[in-house]
C-alpha cells in the first residue's frame, strides 16, 4: 500500500507530478523533465541537451507547466498550449514547441519566468482511453467520479480540447469501484483513490490515459478550483438516498400481478415524457401535479377506453430520489391489446424491454423504435425488423389479429370516436376560467382537469399516434414520400398555426395584445411551473414578434389518383372497411384534435396553479414556497383540520428545500435496468430526432422557462431543454432552428417543427446540449443527421 503523504503540497503541474511519481502505485506517471522558462531564454543548449539525453528519438509532447495554472481558488485549464508528437531529437522541432507553449504564457498574462515552467514528456500511444477525472461533481459537490472520456479517437488532447469525441462522461458514485465491471474504468477509479490518500484530498481534478493493458497513465492532478467546500452535508444526503433506490429498483426486477413481463426498465422518456414535460429533477410541486393529473391513473383509463390492457392500479411514473421515471415494462403492458392472450403479451413486453435494453438510445422513439402497438399497412416488416425471434408463426398471427381487432375500430370511429372525446375537451373550455382561492374548489378544477382533459387528451394523443403510424407505413410501402408527408403536415390547420397567425397580426397591429392574451394568456412556458409566468404575466415574449415570411396558409395535401387507389388497396387487404379519404382524414383530424386538447388541458393546469398562488398569498406564502409543496400537501389542507397552517406549511418547505437540493446532485443515467445502474451512471448518447431535410445555420440562444425573450431571435438556433407547449412564443419571432436536450420523434416541438417546416433536432441529450450551449453558433444538418458548434464561447 502506498504511503499517505502528510500535509501534500501541490505546485505547478511538473511539479505535482515529480512528488507523486516515487509513491504512485495504481498508475504511472510517464517520464518527463522540466525547466523554468528562464533556464530556456539563458541557456537553450543546455536544455536542449538535456532533452535529447534523456528521452533519445523517442516522441515527447511539450506541456505546459505556468504558476497560476492550477492554483488552489482558480485554475486555467486549457488557456495554456501543448505541443504533441514531438521528436525529441529533433532540435528545430522542440525549439518550436517549446516557444508556442512560451508565446502562450505570454498571451495569457503569464509574464514571470521563474513561476512558469515547461514540462516534456514521453508521448504514451496507443492508448485505449483518455481524458478528465473528477473525485466530486464539480457542480454540486456531489459524491461521484465523474469522467470525461475519449475511447474513439487514440489522442489524449480530445477532452481537453473540447473535440468532438470529448462528450462521453460516465458519473461513478464513491464507494461502488468494485460494482465497476469495465477493468479499464477500475483500474481508473482505483488509481484515483490512490490518488485521493496521496494527496489527502477529495477534490481533484486528474488528466489520464488507459493503455490496452489497462494501465493508468497519469499526466496531472490539481485540485478542484471551484466553491465546493461545505458541501458535506449534500455529499452525505446523497449517499443516504441511494441505498433506498437500490432496494426500490431491484424489487421491480421480478413478475407483478397484473402487467407483463418478468421485470421492469426505468426511463425518463419511454411513455409521456416526464424530462420533457417537467425536467430531469423538477421542484415537488410540479412532480406531484404531473402525477396526480397523468400518470397516477388517467393514463391507464385512457388506454382501457380504447381496449387497451389495463395494469390495474399501477402509477406509470415513479420517483426515484425526487427525479421522475417511467416503468417502461408497465408502459408497454399499457400498449397490448386487451384481448391478447397473456403469455404472448409476456413474450412481447420482454422482446420489447431486451430491445430497449440493448438500445437505450431508443428510449425516447419506443413506440417507433421498439413496440408495435396499432396495426399498420408495415406490420410483418416492422415485426421482422424489431423482434424477429419473440413469437412463433402462431403467436404472431394471433398478435396480428388482436392488433386488428383494436385499431380498425378506432380508425373506423365505432370505439372511443374522436367527436366524442373532443366534445369532453369543449366542455372543459367552456368551464368557467375564475377559481376562488381555496383548495376544495382547486382540487374541483383538477378533478375536471383529469375526466374533462387528462384523460381525453390522452385518448386523442393515442388516435393522433395511431394515424402518424399508419402515415410512416404509407411510406414504407412506397404510397408517399417523406416530402409528401411533410407537406400533409404542414397543411394540417391546428391551433399552432392560429397562434402563429394571430402573433403575425399582433406584429402587423391589426390584433391586439389584449385580444391577443384573451385567448393564449394562460400558456407558459412550465406547463406545471408555478414560478414560471403567463404569457399575460409577461410584456416580453411578443414584443419582438415579426410577421411570418410566408403569411399563406400551406396548400391542401391532394394526393394523386394512383396514391389514393394504393391506399385503398392496403385498407382493403387488411380490412379496415373505409376508403382512403375516410384515412386522410381521419390522420388530419386526429393529429389537429390532439393538439387543440393539450391547448385546452393546460388552461385548466394554469388556472389551477394561479387559484394556488392566490391560496399562497393570502397565507404569506409566495411562488417560491409554495412549487416546495406537493399537491397532497394542499389538498390535504382542504380535509385536515390540524394541518395547513403557515407555520406548518413553512416547516415542510424548509425540509423539501434540502430533500431538493439532493434530487438535484443526484445523478441517475437515462435508463435504469438493474439495481447496480443507480451507481454507475453513463450519460448516454442519444440519437437525436431529426425534423426536415434542411441545413440550418445560425447563433445559439439558450432559453429557461424563466428567461425573458432575447431582443431579436430572428435566424437564431434556438436551445431549450424542456420541450414545454408553452415555449409555442417562439414560433412568433421567425427563429432558424430549434434544439432540445429532451423529446421524442412524436413530441410535441417535433410536431410543430414538423408542422412548420423548421429544421430541428429534437432529443438531443445532455451531452451534446451542453456543448452546443457553449458554442457562439450552430449548424444543424437533418439530412445528414449531424449537429456541429461554430466557435466556443469564453
Amino acid at each position: 500500500m502506498a504511503e499517505v503523504v502528510s500535509s501534500f503540497e501541490f505546485g505547478t503541474k511538473a511539479e505535482t507530478l515529480a512528488r507523486l511519481a516515487p509513491a504512485v502505485t495504481k498508475c504511472r506517471v510517464p517520464e518527463f523533465l522540466y525547466f523554468n522558462v528562464s533556464e530556456w531564454r539563458d541557456d537553450p543548449d543546455s536544455v536542449h541537451s538535456r532533452i535529447a539525453d534523456f528521452f533519445g528519438r523517442r516522441l515527447v509532447i511539450v506541456r505546459s507547466s505556468a504558476g497560476n495554472e492550477d492554483g488552489a481558488n482558480s485554475a486555467m485549464a486549457g488557456v495554456f498550449e501543448s505541443v504533441p508528437r514531438v521528436p525529441a531529437g529533433n532540435r528545430k522541432r522542440i525549439e518550436g514547441a517549446i516557444q508556442q507553449v512560451w508565446s502562450s504564457y505570454q498571451r495569457n498574462g503569464a509574464a514571470a519566468d521563474r513561476v512558469h515552467h515547461v514540462l516534456v514528456q514521453r508521448m504514451v500511444e496507443p492508448v485505449l482511453m483518455s481524458g478528465v477525472l473528477f473525485t466530486q461533481d464539480i457542480k454540486t459537490g456531489a459524491p461521484y467520479y465523474v469522467i470525461n472520456y475519449d475511447d474513439q479517437t487514440g489522442r489524449t488532447d480530445t477532452v481537453t480540447a473540447g473535440g468532438e469525441y470529448s462528450n462521453r462522461t460516465l458519473y461513478v458514485h464513491r464507494g461502488a469501484a468494485d460494482a465497476l465491471r469495465s477493468p479499464r474504468f477500475r483500474a481508473l477509479i482505483h488509481a484515483a483513490i490512490e490518488l485521493e490518500r496521496l494527496t489527502g484530498s477529495t477534490s481533484l481534478d486528474v488528466e489520464f490515459a488507459v493503455d490496452a493493458k489497462h494501465k493508468v497513465h497519469l499526466f496531472q492532478v490539481r485540485r478542484i478550483a471551484t466553491g465546493l467546500r461545505g458541501k458535506r452535508s449534500l455529499a452525505r444526503q446523497v449517499d443516504s438516498i441511494i441505498p433506498g433506490i437500490q432496494r426500490f429498483v431491484a424489487s421491480r426486477m421480478r413478475p407483478m400481478p397484473g402487467a407483463r413481463g418478468s421485470h421492469s426498465v426505468f426511463g425518463q422518456m419511454p411513455d409521456w415524457n416526464p424530462a420533457e414535460m417537467i425536467g430531469r429533477a423538477p421542484r415537488p410541486l410540479a412532480l406531484s401535479l404531473y402525477r396526480h393529473l397523468i400518470t397516477d391513473r388517467a393514463w391507464r383509463a385512457a388506454r382501457a377506453r380504447m381496449g387497451y390492457a389495463h395494469p390495474q392500479g399501477y402509477p406509470l411514473m415513479v420517483s426515484l430520489g425526487g427525479q421522475p421515471y417511467v416503468d417502461a415494462r408497465l408502459s408497454f403492458s399499457s400498449f397490448l391489446p386487451a384481448s391478447l392472450p397473456e403469455a404472448i403479451g409476456d413474450k412481447l413486453v420482454d422482446a420489447w424491454l431486451a430491445r430497449l435494453v440493448a438500445n437505450p438510445h431508443l428510449h425516447d422513439k419506443v413506440e417507433f423504435e421498439v413496440a408495435i402497438t396499432a396495426l399498420a399497412f408495415d406490420f410483418d416488416d416492422r415485426v421482422a425488423a424489431l423482434f424477429p425471434d419473440a413469437l412463433t408463426t402462431k403467436e404472431r398471427r394471433v398478435f396480428r389479429e388482436a392488433l386488428a381487432a383494436l385499431t380498425v375500430p378506432l380508425v373506423r370511429g365505432d370505439v372511443a370516436p374522436l367527436v366524442g372525446e373532443q366534445a369532453r375537451i369543449e366542455a372543459l373550455a367552456a368551464r368557467p376560467r375564475t377559481v376562488v382561492g381555496n383548495m376544495a374548489a382547486v382540487a374541483g378544477l383538477f378533478e375536471d382537469c383529469i375526466e374533462l382533459g387528462t384523460i381525453p387528451f390522452s385518448v386523442l394523443a393515442r388516435h393522433a399516434f395511431i394515424a402518424r403510424s399508419l402515415l410512416r407505413s404509407l411510406v414504407t410501402r412506397g404510397v408517399f414520400t417523406e416530402d409528401e408527408v411533410g407537406a400533409l403536415l404542414r397543411s394540417l390547420h391546428t391551433v399552432a398555426r392560429e397562434l402563429t397567425e394571430d402573433a403575425r397580426r399582433l406584429a402587423l397591429g391589426t390584433l391586439s395584445l389584449p385580444d391577443f392574451l384573451v385567448r393564449y394568456g394562460h400558456l407558459r412556458p412550465g406547463t406545471y411551473d408555478i414560478l414560471s409566468p403567463r404569457y399575460d404575466q409577461r410584456s416580453d415574449l411578443f414584443a419582438g414578434a415579426q410577421p411570418s415570411a410566408n403569411a399563406e396558409t400551406p396548400p391542401p395535401f391532394k394526393p394523386s389518383a394512383k396514391q389514393h387507389k394504393a391506399i385503398d388497396r392496403l385498407l382493403a387487404d387488411d380490412g379496415f372497411g373505409i376508403g382512403s379519404q375516410a384515412l386522410l382524414d381521419y390522420i388530419s383530424q386526429a393529429t389537429a384534435a390532439r393538439e387543440y386538447a393539450k391547448f385546452v388541458f393546460t388552461q385548466g393546469v394554469s388556472d389551477g396553479l394561479e387559484a394556488i398562488a392566490a391560496w399562497g398569498t393570502d397565507r404569506g406564502l409566495s411562488r417560491e414556497d409554495l412549487s416546495y409543496l406537493e399537491w397532497g400537501d394542499l389538498a390535504a389542507t382542504a380535509s385536515v383540520a390540524t394541518f395547513g397552517t403557515p407555520e406548518q406549511l413553512r416547516a415542510v418547505v424548509r425540509q423539501r428545500k434540502v430533500d431538493h437540493e439532493t434530487t438535484v446532485a443526484l445523478r441517475l443515467p437515462q435508463l435504469l435496468f438493474d439495481e447496480e445502474g443507480v451507481h454507475i451512471v453513463p450519460l448516454q448518447l442519444s440519437a437525436p430526432n431529426f425534423i426536415t431535410a434542411e441545413v440550418v445555420r445560425g447563433p445559439c440562444v439558450r432559453l429557461a422557462a424563466h428567461d425573458q425573450a432575447p431582443a431579436d431571435m430572428r435566424g437564431a438556433v434556438v436551445l431549450i431543454e424542456n420541450a414545454d407547449p408553452g415555449f409555442d412564443w417562439i414560433f412568433a419571432h421567425r427563429i432558424g432552428g430549434l434544439i432540445t436536450k429532451f423529446g421524442g420523434v412524436n413530441s410535441h416541438m417535433a410536431i410543430r417543427c414538423a408542422e412548420f417546416g423548421i429544421p430541428a433536432a429534437i432529443g438531443c441529450g445532455e451531452q451534446i446540449f451542453e456543448r452546443v450551449a457553449q458554442a457562439h453558433a450552430v449548424e444543424v444538418d437533418c439530412a445528414g443527421a449531424h449537429i456541429r458548434p461554430i466557435g466556443e464561447r469564453s
